[in-house]
């Protein structure tokens, strides 16, 4: 019964439901070249750095195989679809990571989600600045001081500037 499913959806697989589905390629792809550059990290123990990233790339994997295996066929064009907005926050998360050791993570990512949140038609200034100073530093005290992940610091290091935050594990 099992090995019949299995064939069955091996035989529906050919280039064309792979033509048909492209952006379900395009995540595996990507998804591929995150676990390649992901298993080149140091890995001091099991959950190192580079298990977050692997996870979720295996699992992006999976989740578009099942929508290529699906074979629902979306009633879309492409031609209907304004690339404009997709392609703007590409090119923001371009900008982003070649920034990236320039700029650090801390200010790298205050200026992106502040861009992004601006292009998003959020124009608020005192949610803006909430939130594109306290996601950056949240993310910066949970992964940099509490998980220990060497974030990208700038040329000129004003991450450091930050207090330490004294860590109470408590048993």
């Amino acid at each position: 019964m099992v090995r019949q499913r299995i064939a069955d959806v091996i035989d529906r697989v050919s280039v064309g439901t792979l033509v048909s589905n492209p952006l379900s390629v395009g995540f595996v792809l990507v998804s591929l070249v995150v676990i390649v550059a992901a298993s080149s990290f140091p890995d001091d123990s099991l959950f190192g750095p580079s298990l977050f990233p692997i996870v979720t790339s295996i699992g992006i994997i999976v989740f578009a195989v099942a929508d290529m295996l699906n074979g629902a066929e979306s009633e879309l064009e492409i031609s209907d679809i304004d690339m404009r907005p997709p392609a703007v926050v590409f090119g923001l998360l371009v900008v982003y990571v070649v920034s990236m050791p320039i700029l650090g993570f801390w200010v790298g990512s205050m200026l992106f989600l502040g861009a992004l949140l601006y292009y998003s038609a959020i124009r608020s200034p005192p949610l803006l600045l909430v939130l594109s100073l306290g996601v950056p530093t949240l993310l910066f005290y949970v992964f940099g001081r509490v998980f220990l992940v060497r974030l990208p610091e700038a040329i000129v290091p004003v991450s450091r500037l930050l207090p330490q935050l004294p860590l109470v594990v408590g048993l």
